[in-house]
């Protein structure tokens, strides 16, 4: 008798221990996913390369419009929020093992088709993680804010 107790005590206490890490997992799991999950406001300060041009040690970024693949030189690149769980090395490290890195869709998707060979421009729309997809909400050219004023 007292070995069937002790069985159902230890088969007892071994499946509230399982349940117990399962939920814990779960509990973790979903709280890493979470920082992802949402679009996220990021500019990117590109340039496209001359033809011929060599990339070197440049940091190269491959946007694909369509069927079609655009290949800049990183300049920069930054999130556009005060929420400090993701940053942009977040997620370059993330896209950067994808061929293209983002995928543009959105009503200005045609920017990067636009740019001429050594103009720099400043990429500004939300990033969804779940698909690479890059939605362009506007493009200047420069550096953006950081461009330095011509006139005063």
């Amino acid at each position: 008798m007292k070995k069937i107790l002790a069985r159902a005590a230890l088969a007892t206490i071994s499946s509230f221990t399982a349940a117990s890490l399962v939920v814990i997992f779960a509990l973790t799991a979903h709280a890493q996913m979470s920082a992802m999950g949402m679009p996220i406001p990021t500019t990117l300060v590109i340039t496209k390369p001359a033809p011929g041009q060599v990339f070197g040690e440049q940091t190269v970024v491959t946007m694909g419009v369509g069927t079609k693949k655009y290949k800049f030189v990183l300049n920069d690149g930054y999130v556009n929020t005060t929420n400090d769980r993701v940053r942009f090395p977040d997620i370059w490290q993330y896209v950067k093992i994808h061929q293209p890195n983002f995928i543009v869709q959105g009503v200005d998707s045609s920017t990067f088709e636009k740019i001429e060979p050594g103009q720099q421009m400043t990429i500004t729309g939300m990033f969804a993680p779940l698909n690479r997809t890059f939605e362009v909400q506007n493009a200047q050219v420069g550096k953006g804010a950081f461009n330095p004023q011509k006139h005063y």
